[in-house]
């Protein structure tokens, strides 16, 4: 037990040095992070865009969370590739063959839903909300608020999107089945819409184009443990040769 503990916190520590690392370079350019993290926003207030700190140390942190943020969401695959390698010597041939792509598909979904934040529900949400601006009310965006949106958007959409790895392992261990999935159907679409509830702000219009996708999500996993269950079924059958 203790050489597998040493083991996993020497994994852990060379993590550690490549986010540091990853820190110190994205804090570097974290002007031009920040320029690209926060274009839907400046888009959306028009030709000449203001943001606003109220504090004289917030432009600096903002810039600092920038940095910590890229530095994480780009070193991430890294992380998951430690806990693998320190994970995979403990598993059977059958489950490092089943494991392994969902592993890649796990860290292609958290980027696909990022991703699905940024360019698809930013750009419609910032331009819905600053609609409602008039000559008397005016849209000045603060960066410390932004900012704290941007970061739990992009992490609330990864983390959702993770979705089908989770009902697979559940599925797989035996936790639930999928005949229960498929008999409470309307219990986990209600649990999706309340999570999304409470992962993005309290507006209907992002909490609804959260939920959506999980819900999607959720019925394309069924389909597929479907068909793994009928490949299961017909290899079973398939006598040896």
């Amino acid at each position: 037990m203790i050489s597998h503990l040493i083991e996993l916190r020497n994994r852990l520590l060379r993590y550690m040095l490549i986010l540091i690392l990853a820190l110190l370079l994205c804090f570097w350019q974290a002007d031009i992070l920040f320029s690209w993290l926060s274009l839907p926003l400046r888009e959306a207030l028009g030709p000449h865009p203001t943001m606003i700190f109220t504090a004289p140390h917030e432009a600096f942190f903002t810039y600092l969370r920038v940095a910590m943020f890229f530095s994480f969401f780009l070193t991430f695959p890294w992380l998951l590739a430690e806990l693998w390698a320190f994970i995979v010597p403990g598993l059977y041939e059958q489950e490092r063959h089943m494991f392994t792509p969902l592993l890649l598909i796990g860290g292609l979904l958290f980027y696909f839903g990022g991703l699905f934040a940024y360019f698809g529900v930013f750009p419609f949400a910032f331009k819905f909300f600053f609609s409602f601006a008039t000559d008397q009310i005016t849209a000045m965006p603060s960066l410390k608020e932004s900012l704290t949106l941007f970061m739990r958007m992009i992490f609330a959409f990864g983390i959702a999107f993770e979705l089908p790895m989770g009902l697979l392992l559940m599925m797989h261990f035996g936790v639930v089945t999928l005949e229960q999935l498929k008999a409470n159907r309307g219990y986990v679409i209600l649990i999706i819409f309340i999570a999304a509830a409470i992962l993005t702000p309290p507006d209907v219009i992002t909490q609804t184009m959260l939920a959506l996708p999980m819900w999607l999500l959720f019925e394309f996993t069924l389909i597929g443990q479907r068909f793994l269950n009928k490949r299961a079924a017909e290899a079973k059958e398939t006598p040896p040769v």
